[in-house]
This record gives C-alpha cells, sequence and structure tokens, in this order.
C-alpha cells in the first residue's frame, strides 16, 4: 500500500486494515495488546495510535515495509514518539493527540494513492501547506470546511517552499526561528492597528473561506511569518558566531524596520515585538582571538547550521510550533506583556 508522507500511525493502519478487510479494533490487536485495557482503538479522526519497539516490528512484517521506511514516512513511528515498554508488543490510543495535530490529507494526493477514506496528517501545528497541489489543509472537521485552494494566493506556496529549504538548511535552530516569527506575527494579527492591508487583500482574495478569521490567520500571514524567519536566522547565526556588534546589531533592526514599512505596517509599533524576540536572544561577548585554535573553529559545513541555543535549549523534539517560540503570544489569545525575564535581566526599554 503506498505511503502518504507524513500520515497518522492511526489514519495509515485504518487504510491498511480497510485494504485487507479486516475491522480496526481486530487488526491492532494482530500486532500487539492494549497498554491500558481499558482503551480502544479510537477513531484517526480524533486520536492516535503509539505502538512500542515490538509493535513496530511486527508492524513492518504484516505491511511488508522495513522499520526504516514506516519511520520516515509516519512521523509517529519515529524513535522518540515510540512507547517506553520494553517485552513484548503493545499499543496504547490515547483520546487526545499528544504533540502534533491530525489534519485531514490533500484529496488530490489521497486520490493519487488510490484511497478513497478520510486520511490525516500527523502535523506539529493545526494546518499545513501541500504545496505540489496548492492547498491549504487544517484540522477543522465542520461541513464546509474542506481545504482551501491557494491558486488566487501563489505566493503562500512560494512561502513554503522558502521556509522547506530554511528548515533544512538550518535545522532545530531554523525551525525554532520560523516558530518564533510565527509567534510574532500572530501577536500582529491580534492587533487589528498591526494587520497590513494586504492581509485584508488576501482575505477577499480567498471569498468565502476568508470570513472565518481565525481559520485563515496562519494562511493570511504565512508569507511575512517566512520572510521574518530568514531575518531572524541571519541575526541568529550572526549572534552565536559572536560576532554581532551593538552597531550592527541597529543596522538589522533598521533594515526589518524597511521591511515592516514595505509590507505597510506601523513601523514602530511592530517593531516593539521584534525588539522583544532580540532581547531574549541578547549580544554575546566576543572571544579571544588567542583561545580560537584551528581545531576549534567550525567547518564550513558546520557554519551553515543553527544550534539550539539559550532562549530554545530546553526544546524537545516532540515540541509543537507554537511550544518551539521562546515568545509566548500565541494566535487569537489576549496579548501579554509578562514574559519571562530575559537573558541577563533586560526587558523592552531597559534593565528589569
Amino acid at each position: 500500500m503506498p505511503f502518504i508522507g507524513g500520515e497518522s500511525t492511526g489514519s495509515y493502519t485504518r487504510r491498511l486494515a480497510n485494504l485487507n478487510g479486516i475491522p480496526d479494533e481486530e487488526f491492532w490487536l494482530m500486532f500487539g495488546t492494549p497498554l491500558r485495557p481499558d482503551r480502544v482503538v479510537g477513531d484517526p479522526l480524533s486520536g492516535e495510535g503509539y505502538l512500542n519497539r515490538a509493535a513496530l516490528e511486527r508492524l513492518s512484517v504484516m505491511s511488508h515495509r522495513p522499520i526504516p521506511q514506516l519511520q520516515f514516512a509516519l512521523p509517529n513511528l519515529r524513535d522518540h514518539r515510540l512507547l517506553p515498554v520494553d517485552g513484548g508488543p503493545v499499543w496504547d490510543w490515547p483520546w487526545d493527540t499528544t504533540g502534533c495535530f491530525l489534519v485531514r490529507v490533500c484529496e488530490p494526493c489521497a486520490r493519487l494513492k488510490g484511497t478513497s477514506l478520510d486520511a490525516y496528517l500527523a502535523s506539529d501545528a493545526t494546518w499545513q501547506v501541500c504545496a505540489r497541489h496548492g492547498r491549504w489543509l487544517d484540522n477543522r472537521r465542520e461541513p464546509g470546511t474542506a481545504a482551501i485552494p491557494l491558486s488566487a494566493l501563489p505566493e503562500v506556496v512560494d512561502a513554503h517552499q522558502l521556509r522547506l529549504r530554511l528548515e533544512r538548511r538550518l535545522g532545530a535552530g531554523g525551525r525554532a526561528m520560523f516558530a518564533d516569527a510565527y509567534a510574532i506575527t500572530s501577536c500582529w494579527w491580534n492587533l487589528l492597528d498591526l494587520n497590513p492591508p494586504l492581509w485584508k487583500t488576501r482575505r477577499r482574495a480567498l471569498g468565502r473561506a476568508g470570513r472565518d478569521e481565525l481559520r485563515v490567520a496562519p494562511l493570511v500571514f504565512y508569507p511575512e511569518a517566512v520572510r521574518l524567519a530568514q531575518a531572524l536566522a541571519a541575526r541568529e547565526r550572526q549572534r552565536l558566531r559572536r560576532t554581532l556588534t551593538p552597531e550592527e546589531d541597529g543596522a538589522w533592526l533598521e533594515r526589518v524596520a524597511l521591511l515592516l514599512d514595505s509590507w505597510g505596517m506601523p513601523v514602530a509599533e511592530a517593531l516593539d515585538c521584534v525588539e522583544v524576540w532580540a532581547l531574549r536572544h541578547p549580544l554575546l561577548p566576543r572571544p579571544r582571538r588567542a583561545h580560537c585554535t584551528a581545531a576549534q573553529r567550525p567547518t564550513h559545513g558546520r557554519w551553515r547550521r543553527l544550534p539550539l541555543a539559550t532562549p530554545h535549549t530546553d526544546q524537545t523534539v516532540e515540541a509543537t510550533l507554537d511550544e518551539r517560540s521562546c515568545l509566548p503570544w500565541k494566535l487569537g489569545e489576549m496579548i501579554t506583556t509578562e514574559l519571562p525575564p530575559a537573558p541577563g535581566g533586560w526587558r523592552l526599554g531597559g534593565r528589569a
């Protein structure tokens, strides 16, 4: 049975069981026993199943797929998602999805894979982008909430491809920078006065779908979030190399201000959010050259990666998009000025 990249384990096993004419509840018992006998197989639409290593090995045999292939295609079968239970094969089916969201798969993708069933992706956000078919996918289940075509907004697909390149090139640090940029743009969205005119234009281009503000918000500000993530990553790379001076930092902030101005935003107010982020990523002391030997200097390849550093060092691989950010701002929530103390005790406007 063909894979759907990024699919949830429950969705994949349901398709596999259907292909073999076996009811879901019987199929799961064939490759393990429930970790909690009071739990039963749930609906892939609202929950997710998790396996231990032995159950994964049994699924590999039943699906005729090597374990590396299963783990590459299905995120919740990767090592950090397996149940930490040794011994025989067991599984668990929480009613809620821990650390992931179930996003409905792109319908053209499902048809290409030869399935007419509803299939779901295991996502770190409530939405995903299918760049192949130009569709915005999300976890909405209500009638009339099918995938949103992006034919009228090609810049959203272009932004998604830029984000993928950024995160592939920079690794975990790049993912953290996008999470921070997403938090900042969410803050801008929550404050109507900070919404640039082009966001209203995109909402109008979405037609009826654009009336659901909270649903389409990530779609509408996605291009700006990706562009801002590139700017944050450029500063963070230089900061971690310890080559960022106060003068260069000021010049960087001026470039961000020009970017905001090009979007038609009130620069001073919108820049406040960026300055809060910068204070949480303070300048680092420049190292003494005498103490930097040739063996200690990073190779060219390592320079290209962006490691996780304070304030992101406590980030786990299970973190969702919101959890990866060092900022507390979330889409649709009331804005608060209460932030954890910035490193060194600095806050916006001076020392705390």
